[in-house]
């Protein structure tokens, strides 16, 4: 039900274009370096208690207006996630298992402005990733095994070999814009990523069943932007 509520806010989104897209604007190709926080873990079925682990994203984006209240954004990331597990009874423990991947999210880009510098922006759209690496980090001791085997935490996704490399769900953010000039701005944008693809093996006879990543970011980004001249046509002459 979650995937399908994500899927009609991405289609009205996207839907937008042909909602305002008789008002035509001067066209413009904006690029942006951008980076920001991470916060996010995994949702396993069965369940593991999770804390929300802190990660980044950082990367460079392009956008391109020629709509009014319109336009398409994409971008190449270096993002962490991440999963920490919680053991409430155990506080002398910790463990925390960081994933990086390359990730290119494409996006519809809806923007509203709320006077001369100010702009204020949805974007959703989908999210494609893979996998690079991971580490580890924690204090778990000898003694681990057997708390972690008596309660209801689990331990298996530790050491866990990530099964499926590439990743695929659907992005959304909403942000606010400001304008320091026609060639520059300084965009602060809230976004959450719904995964939909699982990291894990994941028949019934497996671990798990679901091992997918849910992601909240905190994002600036600094926007360069440089409008499109489009050269007019000249008007063929006739000879007699």
């Amino acid at each position: 039900m979650k995937q399908m509520r994500l899927l009609i806010i991405l289609l009205l989104a996207c839907g937008a274009e042909s909602v305002w897209g008789q008002a035509k604007v001067p066209r413009e190709v904006q690029f942006a370096v951008l980076g920001g926080v991470a916060l996010s873990n995994y949702e396993f079925d069965p369940s593991i208690t999770q804390s929300m682990a802190q990660g980044y994203t950082a990367g460079v984006a392009v956008r391109y207006i020629e709509e009014k209240f319109f336009g398409l954004q994409a971008e190449l990331l270096l993002t962490r996630r991440g999963m920490k597990d919680r053991y409430d009874s155990y506080p002398q423990y910790s463990f925390q298992r960081d994933l990086t991947y390359l990730e290119l999210p494409v996006m519809a880009h809806v923007y509203f402005n709320a006077g001369r510098r100010n702009v204020i922006s949805f974007d959703a759209g989908p999210k494609l990733g893979y996998f690079l690496f991971d580490k580890t980090s924690g204090n778990l001791d000898s003694d681990f095994q057997t708390i972690a085997a008596s309660s209801n935490h689990g331990y298996a996704h530790h050491d866990m070999g990530i099964k499926y490399k590439f990743d695929y769900g659907i992005q959304a953010g909403l942000g606010y814009e400001f304008k320091f000039s026609q060639q520059l701005s300084l965009q602060l944008q809230g976004r959450y990523y719904f995964g939909l693809g699982n990291i894990f093996p994941d028949t019934k006879a497996d671990t798990f069943e679901t091992s997918r990543n849910n992601t909240v970011q905190i994002v600036m980004a600094l926007w360069f932007h440089h409008r499109i001249r489009i050269p007019k046509m000249k008007r063929p002459e006739f000879y007699e």
